[in-house]
């Protein structure tokens, strides 16, 4: 059960950013993903690797391989422990965490390498500061769901976040470290929220395009 590491030819050194992405069967759409990736780090004009934390049986990793991502060959255990396997290879001091299946927009990663730069340690994307697409968020969800599990966190909390269930946010290492993630699977989401505040990490928001997912 040991994760292995694939490094793809021409490697980047040195990165400033790491895209951390945990990826099963979506080789539908990973090509076309790593492409939006490629072009919001040129956009952003910054060194950055990406690392796919995989754990397919279709060819997913090859085609992550052969697009100049980093692959992390994982058996099948949930988003948090993905990411959690993810920690001791992440090269970047700055890392960004998203979903494979283009419903986030990583063209668009600049504004999460102002906020870094900017001196933010913990950074959220928001889809209602932001877009969504029609028929992406399911109208329970963006009308009802989120925004009331928005005011409790913030109620109990003392915070002010506008979309905890963001999927696309941005971490330091250093502090992505310091959190010490324990849930093994998509819980992880609200463990990092609650823990930033816990933390006291300098935290932002951005707003962010969300999408529906094409490929199902």
């Amino acid at each position: 059960d040991e994760a292995v590491l694939m490094i793809p030819p021409g490697d980047v050194e040195s990165p400033e950013v790491s895209i951390v992405i945990p990826a099963m069967n979506e080789e539908a759409v990973v090509s076309e993903f790593l492409d939006w990736c490629h072009e919001g780090i040129a956009k952003a004009g910054v060194v950055a690797e990406i690392l796919i934390i995989d754990s397919s049986t279709d060819r997913t990793p090859d085609i992550a391989l052969a697009k100049g991502a980093r692959v992390l060959k994982t058996p099948c255990r949930g988003l948090g422990r993905a990411y959690q396997d993810a920690t001791p290879v992440i090269r970047g001091k700055y890392v960004i965490l998203g979903d494979a299946d283009c419903t986030y927009d990583f063209r668009e990663m600049e504004p999460f390498l102002q906020k870094f730069r900017a001196g933010h340690q913990f950074i959220m994307g928001s889809r209602f500061k932001g877009t969504i697409e029609d028929g992406a968020m399911p109208a329970l969800h963006r009308f009802f769901g989120t925004p009331l599990t928005n005011f409790l966190l913030n109620l109990i909390y003392g915070s002010r976040f506008s979309d905890i269930h963001c999927g696309m946010r941005g971490i330091t290492l250093a502090a992505l470290k310091a959190m010490n993630i324990r849930s093994q699977s998509w819980e992880y989401a609200s463990e990092m929220v609650v823990k930033s505040v816990r933390m006291s990490l300098d935290t932002v928001e951005v707003p962010v395009k969300f999408y529906k997912d094409r490929h199902g």
